[in-house]
């Protein structure tokens, strides 16, 4: 038996060393749905508080009890994921080409103006003062996480000219934050006062949204169209709801307006003969 197992080891070396074959996650409409909506809720956390008053670094996180307030500190962690945030936004169709690069060249400026130690970031920031935070020290794993996102980074930030001036995701963007809107102007629904639930304008929108998503436009210029009558569809909707900073829907439907704005921006930028009526655009 023993010479028999020598004999027969090449082979049972080779059966057992054979890769596993890996089945292709199918997942259904909902779980997909599902998934989308919370990429954007995701975008949200960045969208809010990776803004200039953090100097374009993001907090390490955000204290909802017992005062709602975001933590002004940051990692070489966060400073990688916030970047990477920004990469998969544009990829997912919340933020356009420009303000990719534009939320990555503020982060980069306000990066290298912190203090290191010979080359390496310390582990802890005030995000308001760029203060390093005591004690001071730096992490190998935080250090390597942030190597980490750049080189994830960088091949994505090469292929940004290659790229088309609508993203393939421009409406599929804007679909996963009209979706987040809906849901809460159906909770909202669900309580007493459900009458005034849903704004003027909104039932429009969506129609908008669905033909945009059906039939997306082929040139630059029936885009533009389209995002104007989004935005315009948009503004209706944000005027029928309370503008208090703490009503979930209007902050929502604001976000949905910025994307629109933002797009529309790229085009004038880009393409600025869209602007201007002229015919023969290049298709998309």
């Amino acid at each position: 038996p023993i010479l028999g197992l020598w004999f027969f080891s090449p082979a049972i070396a080779w059966w057992i060393s054979r890769p596993l074959a890996r089945r292709r996650a199918r997942l259904t409409d909902e779980q997909t749905l599902f998934l989308r909506k919370l990429s954007r809720k995701t975008w949200a956390f960045f969208e809010t508080f990776v803004d200039p008053e953090d100097n374009w670094l993001p907090p390490d996180n955000y204290q909802e009890y017992p005062v709602a307030v975001p933590v002004h500190r940051t990692s070489p962690t966060n400073m990688g994921l916030a970047l990477l945030a920004n990469l998969s936004a544009h990829d997912f169709g919340y933020i356009s080409m420009g303000q990719l690069i534009k939320r990555t060249a503020n982060a980069f400026h306000t990066m290298k103006t912190l203090e290191r130690y010979r080359g390496h970031f310390y582990n802890w920031y005030d995000t308001q003062s760029l203060k390093p935070l005591l004690p001071l020290y730096i992490s190998t794993v935080d250090s390597g996480n942030l190597a980490g996102h750049l080189l994830t980074l960088r091949p994505g930030l090469l292929a940004l000219p290659d790229q088309k001036i609508m993203g393939a995701r421009l409406f599929d963007g804007l679909s996963d934050t009209l979706m987040i809107l809906a849901g809460i102007l159906a909770d909202a629904g669900n309580g007493d006062d459900s009458v005034d639930a849903v704004p003027a304008g909104f039932a429009q929108l969506q129609k908008h949204l669905e033909s945009a998503l059906m039939s997306p436009p082929t040139t630059l210029m029936a885009a533009r169209l389209c995002l104007d009558q989004l935005a315009l569809s948009a503004a209706e909707v944000v005027a029928g709801i309370d503008a208090g900073h703490e009503n979930p829907a209007g902050w929502w439907a604001r976000a949905f307006v910025r994307q629109c704005r933002d797009a529309l921006d790229e085009f004038t930028l880009l393409s600025p003969s869209t602007t201007l009526g002229i015919d023969g655009i290049p298709t998309l």
